[in-house]
């Protein structure tokens, strides 16, 4: 179980293609670890201090401090974020066979967390990683 006070780490690696991973510690002990995608609606939320992880039977909303070492709204999503820490301020679960039963934030943070499915990097570049050399 999440708890306040638990420790959130966010690392996204250069060859992850838009994905990073969150992890949740409690006393140096892992406790959640979920790969996710920076889709714009997660990266907004992540930078107002929210982020939904799950376990097979729920979904958590994480609430975090620090925010002053994340990247800033108008930089890419694809900054690279290398071992941010933050301690975990509040934490809300919600049964997931009971998540649309809840509002208000909750609600569009699982909604985000959800639709979140990687769609953004589905170019051709990325599918097929070709680099192109002219010929002269």
């Amino acid at each position: 179980m999440v708890e306040v006070g638990n420790c959130l780490k966010i690392q996204k690696n250069r060859g992850w293609r838009g994905l990073a991973q969150v992890k949740i510690t409690d006393a140096g002990k892992e406790i959640i670890n979920n790969v996710f995608s920076f889709s714009q609606d997660m990266w907004d939320d992540m930078l107002n201090g929210h982020i939904v992880v799950q376990d097979k039977d729920y979904y958590y909303i994480i609430t975090f401090d620090n925010l002053i070492d994340l990247p800033k709204p108008h930089q890419q999503r694809s900054v690279l974020i290398k071992n941010f820490w933050a301690a975990v301020t509040e934490v809300g679960f919600i049964e997931k066979d009971r998540w649309t039963s809840t509002n208000g934030l909750a609600y569009n943070l699982i909604v985000h967390y959800i639709k979140n499915r990687n769609n953004h990097t589905k170019s051709d570049w990325n599918n097929i990683g070709v680099r192109v050399m002219p010929e002269i």
